[in-house]
């Protein structure tokens, strides 16, 4: 096949493109990156890129003022492509026929609806009636994809109780599939490359509190709501308090580059407590982010990683992203059990994994990776398990639909009732927040008078009453 009937392929990145980028923008990116090797690809953002792909690739941004000028953007970069990869499409929520007309790649790497889960777990007002949003449009995805992607072989069971219910398994699929691996299949994150060196500055050059020769613990993730820094942070002040007194513990982002991205009450909870501690700009630093083509400095310059979590049903289908920079830039990491990259770091003996929650636990597994003779083992192994996760060698199931890709049957279902229906719950709780929150605002503003009245009660009484009953 020549380069001009090759399949024209849009990857649509729902976070910010740029030198700075949080997981997904860094996802999409080598994505591109790698299929622009091959055939024609666009990277579609949300906002204006100053980068350049390879040759090969192109960049695009849908950004706009409001969400029908974004979604019109879109409309028109599907248009002129034949392959669309997205994991989220909220602005392209009622329009099948568009999508049906091309062929859909669904990227479910991450899945969102269980995080959507722990903001709506942490505060129920605002996050339910954006969890239900996305459970609806995960629906659509899941009726009008015809390939899909996951991170792991654990993800790809949950995926397909979800793709079962959806109605998407047919016989003919597993006649022809058994395995259904042309349904969905693992393309997990993936490596740049061989392992970097130094470039430029890192934790050393930016804290002035941090010694030549101090160890430094790495947290090279984001500071999550379900995720446990604060177990990190108890671990590091015992460690302070014993053999290790020079120990530092590094925050490498605590503030997402994506403008989708708030920033969570666990940033708070973290500084809150090191100050209690004692250890805030002593053993314990937070920055606010690293660009990321300068991360490996910061990886570099570390004896270790932290990536530790909360036990929940988020964690399980969870993939990491960040522990695989770990590897690539042969860095040891302690994790907290129970997630797919934990397993990988237990069973090939890349770091050591802990129970949730238990700072003692965290603060010996440091313990030993800080010893050179008991950590040589666990930096052994991590350049051979690197070697697995190139983006080109992770890519593969999806470079090979880009190619050839095909349609997964019937998938033209109106579900215009069920839409009208989710519009009217979604106005319905909308409507019960902003009563809510009035109500709170007239039972202030009801104490208020009644405290004025106590004060001075005969000259404002009748005033008082006239403003109760008239709001």
């Amino acid at each position: 096949m020549t380069e001009s009937h090759l399949p024209r392929v849009l990857v649509i990145a729902s976070d910010t493109i740029g030198e700075r980028m949080a997981g997904s923008g860094i996802r999409y990116w080598n994505l591109a990156r790698v299929i622009g090797q091959q055939q024609p690809v666009t990277l579609a953002a949300p906002n204006t890129v100053a980068l350049e792909l390879p040759p090969g690739g192109m960049i695009a941004s849908y950004g706009g003022a409001t969400e029908d000028q974004r979604g019109r953007a879109l409309v028109e970069l599907i248009r002129a492509h034949d392959v669309v990869i997205a994991q989220h499409l909220p602005y392209l929520y009622a329009d099948a026929e568009l999508l049906a007309s091309r062929f859909l790649v669904v990227d479910l790497y991450a899945p969102w609806v269980l995080e959507k889960l722990e903001y709506s777990r942490i505060d129920p007002e605002r996050g339910e009636p954006n969890r239900k949003d996305d459970v609806a449009i995960l629906g659509r995805l899941l009726a009008l994809g015809d390939f899909f992607l996951c991170a792991s072989e654990r993800q790809r069971d949950y995926w397909l109780g979800a793709l079962t219910v959806a109605g998407r398994l047919e016989l003919e699929h597993v006649q022809s599939d058994p395995e259904l691996r042309s349904l969905i299949d693992v393309v997990p994150f993936g490596l740049p490359g061989p392992m970097p060196v130094p470039s430029g500055p890192g934790p050393r050059e930016t804290f002035t509190g941090i010694g030549r020769d101090d160890p430094i613990l790495l947290w090279n993730g984001g500071l999550w709501n379900w995720l446990d820094p604060l177990t990190a942070i108890r671990a590091t002040g015992l460690l302070a308090a014993g053999d290790h007194p020079d120990a530092r513990l590094v925050f490498m982002g605590t503030r997402s580059p994506g403008a989708q991205v708030a920033e969570m009450s666990m940033v708070e909870d973290a500084r809150r407590l090191a100050e209690e501690l004692g250890l805030l700009d002593k053993h314990v630093f937070f920055n606010e982010w690293v660009d990321y083509d300068q991360r490996h400095n910061w990886l570099l310059q570390s004896d270790l990683a932290l990536s530790l979590h909360c036990p929940t049903v988020e964690a399980r289908f969870s993939f990491r992203t960040r522990v695989l920079d770990n590897l690539w830039c042969g860095l040891p990491t302690v994790a907290t059990e129970g997630d797919v990259l934990a397993d990988l770091v237990q069973v090939e003996g890349t770091g050591i994994t802990v129970p949730p929650g238990d700072a003692l636990a965290v603060s010996a597994a440091i313990e030993t990776l800080l010893d050179p003779e008991s950590a040589a083992p666990y930096r052994a192994r991590i350049a051979t398990v690197a070697d697995r996760y190139t983006w080109e060698r992770v890519a593969e199931p999806l470079l090979r639909y880009c190619l050839e890709p095909v349609h997964l049957g019937e998938r033209r279902a109106d579900h215009s009732g069920q839409r009208y229906l989710h519009d009217l719950e979604r106005l319905y709780t909308e409507t019960a927040q902003y009563a809510r929150e009035l109500e709170t605002v007239v039972a202030e503003k009801n104490r208020a008078l009644e405290e004025q009245a106590s004060g001075r009660r005969l000259p404002g009484q009748r005033m008082i009453r006239r403003l109760r009953r008239h709001g």
